[in-house]
């Protein structure tokens, strides 16, 4: 599936989350619905932040059989989406191991397209099958002047697949430039699913995040945080043959 069609049909699921932290600084972060009000983010967003808004931005046309909505002439129907702000009804819940920057959220009030992640587990995953595969990420870095969040896309390739010497799950690097607020948004693969999850810029030396490399987590320690909190979404169970049943 080409950029375009990606971004089309995810943007929706993509929302931006607004904290305070302890210093009363205000701060946003991205996250991303994958189910059931679920929304998935990276763990510093909201580790010791107090969650003041949730919200999506984008309008998506989502296909529907009684929707009221024609595109260029095609007998197709859809419904459309339109941006909201939700609660938060539960969460944020944690990864077990907190040294994994993963978090979730479940949340009433919006309703979003879901986005699949995908099944590349960690012993499955081929690094050159990656090398250079089209993605797309979408966040919420701030862009200066802006009198509100907007949803940033970027089209990237995949350039290595990265064992830590820190040790954790693999990271993608993705060509687009590394900047706060992607962090938490999706990296969606080609093939039409969530490659993982923007979590930090690589760097060295305390250079700023714009010099480092974007990297994205692999889905294996989403699925892990969510059946740990018992919460696995059921399109997300399907074809897993009861691999994350959290009964």
């Amino acid at each position: 599936m080409n950029p375009r069609d990606l971004f089309e049909r995810y943007a929706g699921a993509v929302a931006y989350i607004e904290v305070k932290t302890p210093r009363s600084d205000r701060s946003i972060g991205s996250a991303f619905h994958i189910g059931n009000g679920i929304f998935i983010t990276a763990r510093h967003v909201v580790d010791g932040n107090e969650i003041l808004s949730i919200c999506t931005t984008t309008s998506t046309r989502i296909p529907d059989p009684n929707g009221l909505i024609r595109v260029n002439g095609s007998e197709d129907k859809y419904s459309l989406i339109s941006p909201s702000e939700g609660k938060i009804k539960s969460g944020p819940y944690y990864h077990p191991n907190p040294l994994i920057d993963v978090a979730a959220l479940i949340v009433e009030g919006i309703e979003a397209p879901t986005l699949p992640l995908g099944g590349h587990l960690d012993d499955w995953i081929d690094d050159h099958e990656f090398i250079l595969r089209e993605v797309v990420v979408m966040g919420y870095p701030p862009i200066p002047f802006s009198k509100e969040p907007l949803l940033i896309a970027a089209r990237a390739e995949i350039n290595a697949v990265v064992d830590k010497y820190t040790g954790g799950h693999p990271h993608f690097i993705i060509s687009a430039m590394s900047r706060g607020g992607f962090s938490g948004g999706p990296c969606v693969i080609e093939y039409d699913f969530v490659l993982g999850l923007v979590t930090e810029s690589l760097t060295r030396d305390n250079s700023p995040s714009e010099l480092g490399y974007m990297a994205v987590l692999t889905v294996e320690p989403i699925f892990e945080c969510l059946k740990h909190n018992k919460i696995v979404p059921e399109m997300q169970k399907e074809g897993w043959n009861d691999f994350w049943d959290t009964e």
